[in-house]
């Protein structure tokens, strides 16, 4: 999906969108688009979020539980570029029919304040 569909070159905004660099996740305000390791498409751009400076942050996933930590695809990359960030800033997008999983929870695991569906905004904290 070219995520220019979305409409968010307009809104006044300055919106990130991640890529992997050196097993963690940057956070780039988009000049184009290339493929990434994953086939998924990621920004190309020279400014990158200050995570002091962020508003929030959405966090896809798998899953979240009832108490909001994030059930990812096993990569990692979330949790450890997360893992200092305020947890009320993070918003967790996933489909309804997916929350609340049950999965084990692991110590790495990052946990979101907010949790949006299609359906429904579920707020944690």
């Amino acid at each position: 999906m070219d995520p220019k569909v979305l409409g968010w070159e307009h809104s006044g905004k300055e919106i990130y969108f991640p890529r992997i660099q050196d097993e963690k996740l940057e956070f780039i305000l988009p000049e184009a688009w290339e493929s990434g390791p994953f086939g998924i498409l990621e920004p190309k751009g020279t400014k990158t979020l200050n995570f002091k400076d962020a508003e929030w942050i959405i966090v896809p996933a798998l899953g979240y539980d009832q108490l909001g930590y994030r059930l990812g695809r096993g990569g990692g990359f979330y949790d450890r570029t997360l893992f200092e960030m305020d947890f009320t800033k993070l918003i967790g997008l996933t489909y309804e029919e997916l929350f609340p999983a049950s999965f084990a929870k692991e110590d790495h695991d990052i946990r979101v304040g907010t949790i949006v569906t299609e359906k429904k905004i579920y707020q944690i904290v």
